[in-house]
Formats: C-alpha cells, sequence, structure tokens
C-alpha cells in the first residue's frame, strides 16, 4: 500500500479556493486509486472543515498540525513537547509516506516542509495556486526557495505565467515543472441570460482581500461621475477580514450601486443573477472564479495579471485591463460598457473558449500525475 500525505500551507484559514485542487484529489485517489492510502496533516480548528471531514470519511488518516504557540497556555505546552520544527519532522518520519503534496496558497510559503521531506528523502510534488510580483523571496529566503524547488518531484503551477514569474524570482529554471488546473465546481452548461430591463449586474465572488482582489481599485473607478450615472449594479459576494474596511472606503466614496451580498453558496444561481464578471486582482493563479463564470456562460473584465490571458481574449470572450491601476481598470470597464450589447454571446464565447483550454477532468488529470511520482 503507498501512502500519500497531503499537506496546505494555507493555514490562516479554514477554507479557500486554493484547497480545491489537492482536496478533491485526495478523496479520488482514496477512493479511487488501487493500493493507495491517503493521509492529511491539517490545522486542529474549532470545527473539523467540511473537506477534511469528508476525507476521514471516505477513509483516509488525519494528523494534527504542530503549530506555533499563539496564547500563553500553548506557549507552555510548546516548551514541553519541543520546538515546532522537530515535531513536524517527527510526525513526517512516524507517517513515512512515499509520496509528499505540498499545497501552496502562494509560491514563497512552507519551505520547511520541503526542506524536512528532502533531509528525509521523501519524494514530494509541490501545488502552487498563486504567484505575484509583489512577493519576493528576500535575501535570507532565496537560496531556501532555490534548494527546496529544485529538489522536487515536480513543481505544479495552476498558470503558465506564474511558473515564467517563479522562475524570474528565483533566477533558475524549473526542470520539473508543470502546469495543472483548477476543478469546475459547476455544471458545464451555459446559463439563460438575465434580464437588462432594470440594468446590468456585474458580479465580483471573491474574498474581501483587497491586496489580493484589488476591490479598492473597482471602487476607485466606480466612484467616478460617469459610473454613478450608468444603470448597473456591482454585486459582491465573499466575506473575510477586511469587509469592514471595505464597506467604511465604499461609503467614503458615496457608492450607491455596490452591494455586499455575502458568501455565496450557490454559483450557479449567482451567475442566474448576474450579467459580468469583474475581478480588479493584484494577484492571482488562474482563479476558480474566473473558470466557474465562462463554464456559466459569462464574459469578463480583469486584470491581465497571472493566468487571466490564457483563458480570455480581449473583445471575445471579456476585457483585460494591461495595468493594475485604476486608469487601466476604467479603461477596459469602458470598453466592455460600450459592448455591453454583446455580452451574452461574448457569455457563449468564453464557455466553448473554456472547452476547449480545459476539456478533462482537472481532479483526475492531476491525481495521475501524482500517481506516476511513486
Amino acid at each position: 500500500m503507498k501512502r500519500i500525505l497531503f499537506i496546505s500551507s494555507n493555514i490562516h484559514t479554514p477554507w479557500g479556493g486554493s484547497e480545491v485542487l489537492w482536496y478533491k484529489s485526495a478523496l479520488f485517489l482514496q477512493t479511487q486509486a488501487t493500493g493507495v492510502a491517503v493521509c492529511v496533516i491539517a490545522r486542529k480548528w474549532p470545527h473539523t472543515p467540511r473537506h477534511i471531514q469528508e476525507i476521514k470519511d471516505a477513509g483516509g488518516t488525519v494528523y494534527t498540525l504542530p503549530m506555533h504557540p499563539t496564547t500563553p497556555v500553548e506557549y507552555v505546552k510548546g516548551k514541553l513537547l519541543g520546538p515546532v520544527e522537530k515535531r513536524r519532522k517527527k510526525l513526517l518520519q512516524k507517517i513515512a509516506p512515499d509520496l509528499l503534496v505540498h499545497s501552496m496558497g502562494k509560491a514563497f510559503e512552507g519551505s520547511d516542509w520541503m526542506h524536512i521531506a528532502a533531509e528525509l528523502s521523501i519524494p514530494y510534488v509541490n501545488l502552487v495556486q498563486l504567484a505575484s510580483e509583489l512577493q519576493w523571496p528576500s535575501n535570507d529566503e532565496v537560496d531556501q526557495y532555490r534548494d527546496a524547488y529544485r529538489s522536487a518531484r515536480c513543481n505544479c503551477f495552476v498558470a503558465k505565467r506564474n511558473m515564467e514569474l517563479v522562475c524570474k524570482q528565483l533566477g533558475m529554471e524549473l526542470e520539473s515543472a508543470a502546469v495543472v488546473r483548477n476543478p469546475i465546481n459547476v455544471a458545464r452548461r451555459i446559463l439563460p441570460y438575465p434580464d437588462t430591463t432594470d440594468g446590468f449586474y456585474l458580479a465580483l465572488p471573491a474574498q474581501l482581500v483587497p491586496i489580493h482582489k484589488g476591490q479598492d481599485i473597482l471602487f476607485e473607478v466606480l466612484a467616478q461621475d460617469k459610473w454613478k450615472a450608468r444603470p448597473f449594479y456591482l454585486h459582491l459576494y465573499g466575506a473575510g477580514e477586511h469587509e469592514k474596511s471595505l464597506r467604511y472606503y465604499c461609503h467614503y466614496l458615496g457608492l450607491k450601486n455596490v452591494l455586499f451580498k455575502g458568501y455565496a453558496t450557490n454559483i450557479e444561481e449567482l451567475w442566474e443573477n448576474n450579467h459580468l464578471l469583474v475581478m480588479s486582482s493584484r494577484m492571482e493563479g488562474l482563479p476558480l472564479t474566473l473558470v466557474e463564470a465562462m463554464a456559466c456562460g459569462r464574459a469578463a473584465v480583469l486584470t491581465d495579471v497571472a493566468g487571466m490571458n490564457e483563458l480570455v481574449h480581449e473583445g471575445e470572450t471579456g476585457f483585460l485591463a494591461e495595468a493594475v491601476t485604476v486608469d487601466s481598470f476604467d479603461d477596459a470597464l469602458e470598453r466592455a460598457w460600450q459592448a455591453r450589447e454583446q455580452w451574452q454571446q461574448m457569455g457563449i464565447d468564453a464557455a466553448n473558449r473554456l472547452q476547449e483550454h480545459i476539456p478533462f477532468d482537472p481532479v483526475e488529470e492531476f491525481s495521475r500525475l501524482l500517481l506516476a511520482q511513486l
């Protein structure tokens, strides 16, 4: 029996879009692959996250992640148990996996797991969900990450441009690298286009984290008099630790047509009620939000970062802002507005384009890549 261990470096929130591919692949391997047992090292939360419970229910083994102390009680307990790094190494030795899958929310985090795995001669695969010009490795980190990426059995990126950016930031080619895709969580069917009698509805389903998703850029575009006078509404779907400050900024700018809708659980219902995706992101991989919108038959206005232009073609399936600035995004949104009578057909073309680029099941594809490393 081969043991595949999954570790996610996303330990700040129980769930996020970066978790979908590794968790669904873990489920697939546990239930569909012969001679494979799945293990997970996960942070202990007050309530077990749904995806971790699903892996447990499928027969996978879940271990508790040793964490750095954040309270006096944890500090005392840590003194008795020993340094976190040593406890993590002992845990890996105990599990003794045949392959470690290291899911990285961003390109430069979790180097300790990579180094421990290399030290113990455990083969590992990195799955990188995001890279950004805003996050470069420091002098103290860059050599560690060069070694860590070089030692990986395979480095997987969800966008080709992210892979190229990491090569640039490390100053090296990654010989063992691959581009993989995130799964599509909606049915691949074009939804009916909403009526436009009462105006146009733009949607941004994303965590309320402006350093990542750039909601502030979008707000500043929409604060112009020309946008305030137009018959449209922006629906923000999501939650996050910056929601209150974004609400204050929205009020400060006098935006009456921006509505905070909360976290959306039904993506298809969301797109049944909105005409266009808008994403003013500062950094991305290849976001599920874009893939889901295209699968439902919706065009998009996006900043041209990471993998956005791998799926969206200017003026055909959406509009791309050349730079992550207010002026550039305003230009892209203006081009979209002038072409608003074409949004429905552009959405249909977007769904067809998505089928050309992702005709396969990304979960099964990634799972087979992992099995090939055993």
